[in-house]
């Protein structure tokens, strides 16, 4: 008997802690709420496409201008003196760096990681 009553509570506990809110016809807040973002990954790249943004894609280097992708054509120099060359080649001084697939650099000259993680750069300053 004690097993069938603790088997029921732990049964019970379980149902309570899994029953979600459901918006009603009647929630006010349901209708005013936006729907969450799709989870696919241009939707977050499109919240930080700023202009300068550059990146290294399919071998190319690309560049953001006016919210939008495009091949670069020159080379761009960074505000920190980073230099950015058309093959994707990143230097500043004597050092020099290639750019891998996925890698992006601002137009302030921060590099980083194909998951928009800043890298450190602390040999290059």
């Amino acid at each position: 008997m004690k097993k069938l009553l603790f088997i029921a509570s732990i049964a019970g506990l379980a149902l309570a802690c899994n029953n979600e809110a459901k918006p009603t016809a009647t929630d006010s807040t349901a209708a005013t709420t936006p729907a969450p973002a799709a989870a696919d990954s241009s939707a977050s790249n499109q919240a930080m496409l700023k202009d300068g943004l550059m990146t290294m894609k399919d071998s190319k280097m690309m560049i953001v201008k006016n919210g939008a992708w495009a091949a670069m054509d020159s080379a761009v120099t960074c505000t920190n003196g980073r230099k950015v060359a058309v093959d994707g080649t990143v230097s500043k001084g004597d050092k020099k760096r290639k750019m891998e697939e996925g890698m992006m650099i601002d137009k302030d000259g921060q590099l980083m990681d194909k998951n928009g993680k800043p890298m450190d750069t602390s040999g290059w300053d």
